[in-house]
């Protein structure tokens, strides 16, 4: 098929109105209503074709004899399909498991995929679509539906989030920046919260949505309790969540009020916590390996909830208490605290840095703290990025460089210790937060990898734009377009030859420890303490972030000294770990 000849949009099973949709959406293209076309290739050589497939069959026989693209039912399209039309094949997931033939395309007739998809429906051996296409490409596609897959050159299996994003099944499905298209089930309805969300997804670029959501989610700190004390004024009983999440936090304060009540002599009792918030990912990690005595906290809207833990905190004679980040309402147990027992000392630990500024929700948080510092509320503010703490001795806060680390669990190292490397003739990289954000910095090294001739590289999350950039530059990509938790992401690590986190902006990033924790050496770049004055610094660290050239060139370096790379790390990181424990130590004794 030329350039400059149309496709052919076949629609079956639409109504009238999504027909003018779709007429309207590919002006371009040539659409027909192809179903009395499609019913009338039944004959009865067909009857040995499984019934659960046989409308399957049929548009399989339709694209092999004509090509084009069959749209079954009412979808929504809400961004061009042109990128998807040079593939030579395309279809989806509609959930977590199942493959959908709603939207089937082949770019010419008589394609080979097509054929042989055909060839397995007639043995009739299978009953279902996916587990067909499964035995056809030889892959396992029941647990890999939030993975682009390729088959072959130029035909893709995309995630369900490209054209299935409402979750009719309840399974956690929504959209995101890789929604294409939108599919109506019939006999379904969309529930009222999706239709919420469908609509800001349609007045937003699709790129913002997951932004804009989460500034929405921020904003309801504020939305919340004013409904919450509105409902309170005007009697009415219901329940909130904040009391379920307090609830958790009060449980673990007197479990620690009751240890200090029973430490004897040989037991030191606790003479600290740290409060932190569970649902941010990363600072509940970089706090477990650092501190124990964990507490963990969501916002706090109630005056009467932060008057409860500043009471249990009291109430369980600790000496200090810490904030790992700060969220909404931490500044009233703070003061509280203060108020009721000046002895108590009150210290804060930062994960961000200056650039943060920009970010007006994280910026908030900090200057809050800064300002709770002059008040003299927090006694001192640490933080893991060691030019933020010059910069405040500076303008003569007390402050202390926490040096963050990592140790894995004997479990992880066990997981790690039975991962091997992938055997696939490749080049296996792996780049993670691969978000599209600046500070990420992904497409430079997206395309500082596909200057390596035979380059796979895996990244999470997985994204359209980043997959696409990938693809016209001729590398290949894998990976999950949601996140993984990270003992998972650990071991994918391990499988690598090389991972890279080239970012501009960090406080002090946890993953390029890890991944060489778990044996795969890990680029980064100029932004931190670590491996100053050493030589891992000359292997590892990219000092120029927005040169592809420079990342490249970085990489090969390092895969070159793989072995000593290694070697280096166990020194610096036996030397490393005790001047974290003794950092610790010091933010604890200020």
């Amino acid at each position: 098929m030329s350039e400059k000849s149309k496709i052919k949009i076949n629609c079956v099973n639409c109504s009238k109105k999504y027909l003018k949709k779709y007429k309207k959406f590919f002006k371009d293209e040539e659409v027909v209503l192809a179903e009395k076309i499609i019913d009338g290739m039944k004959n009865k050589d067909d009857e040995k074709i499984n019934e659960k497939l046989y409308k399957d069959y049929l548009f399989f026989k339709y694209l092999y004899d004509n090509g084009g693209l069959i749209i079954e039912g009412n979808f929504e399209f809400i961004e061009s399909l042109d990128n998807f039309f040079v593939n030579d094949f395309f279809i989806s997931y509609k959930d977590v498991e199942n493959i959908s033939t709603n939207l089937i395309y082949a770019r010419e007739k008589n394609n080979e995929l097509v054929k042989n998809i055909l060839l397995e429906i007639e043995k009739n051996e299978l009953d279902n679509i996916t587990d067909i296409i499964a035995k056809v490409i030889n892959k396992d596609l029941r647990n890999n539906y939030n993975t682009l897959i390729k088959v072959g050159d130029n035909s893709f299996i995309y995630p369900y989030d490209y054209f299935y994003p409402i979750d009719y099944e309840k399974q956690g499905k929504t959209f995101s920046d890789n929604t294409k298209a939108i599919y109506y089930h019939m006999l379904l309805k969309v529930p009222r919260k999706v239709k919420s969300k469908k609509l800001l997804f349609k007045i937003v670029n699709p790129s913002s949505y997951k932004y804009v959501t989460s500034m929405l989610s921020n904003a309801r700190n504020v939305v919340g309790y004013k409904k919450y004390m509105l409902q309170q004024s005007m009697k009415k009983h219901f329940t909130v969540k904040e009391d379920l999440n307090i609830d958790k936090t009060l449980e673990v304060l007197d479990r620690y009020i009751k240890i200090n009540e029973d430490a004897k002599y040989e037991k030191l009792p606790i003479n600290y916590v740290i409060i932190h918030n569970p649902r941010w990912l990363g600072v509940t990690s970089a706090t477990k390996e650092l501190f124990e005595n964990l507490v963990p906290l969501e916002e706090v809207y109630l005056d009467e909830n932060a008057e409860k833990i500043a009471n249990k905190i009291i109430d369980s004679k600790v000496s200090q208490v810490i904030f790992s980040a700060f969220d909404y309402g931490w500044d009233k147990i703070a003061r509280k605290i203060k108020a009721k027992n000046p002895d108590i000392k009150i210290k804060s630990f930062w994960h961000g840095s200056h650039s943060q500024v920009i970010e007006k929700i994280n910026w908030e948080t900090n200057v809050m703290v800064i300002n709770l510092h002059k008040e003299g509320i927090i006694d001192v503010m640490g933080t893991c990025k060691e030019s933020l703490v010059n910069f405040y001795k500076v303008q003569g806060y007390k402050s202390a460089f926490i040096k963050n680390t990592v140790n894995f669990t004997d479990e992880i190292k066990e997981r790690i210790n039975n991962t091997q490397k992938k055997n696939n003739s490749k080049l296996n990289v792996g780049l993670y937060s691969a978000g599209t954000d600046w500070r990420k910095n992904t497409y430079n090294q997206v395309m500082a990898t596909s200057l390596f001739d035979n380059a796979i590289l895996e990244l999470v999350p997985l994204r359209y734009d980043i997959q696409k950039t990938a693809a016209q530059n001729g590398l290949e990509t894998i990976g999950s377009t949601t996140h993984i938790n990270r003992d998972d992401l650990l071991v994918k690590m391990a499988e690598n030859d090389i991972n890279i986190y080239v970012t501009f902006s960090e406080c002090a990033p946890m993953l390029p420890i890890e991944s060489l924790e778990a044996g795969t050496i890990c680029l980064t770049g100029n932004n931190h303490h670590y491996f100053t004055g050493t030589k891992l610094y000359d292997f590892l660290v990219v000092e120029r972030e927005d040169d592809v050239m420079a990342i490249y060139e970085k990489m090969k370096y390092a895969l070159d000294n793989r072995d000593e790379i290694l070697r280096l790390y166990k020194e610096w990181k036996k030397e490393y770990d005790k001047e974290s424990k003794e950092s610790v130590e010091e933010f604890l004794k200020m």
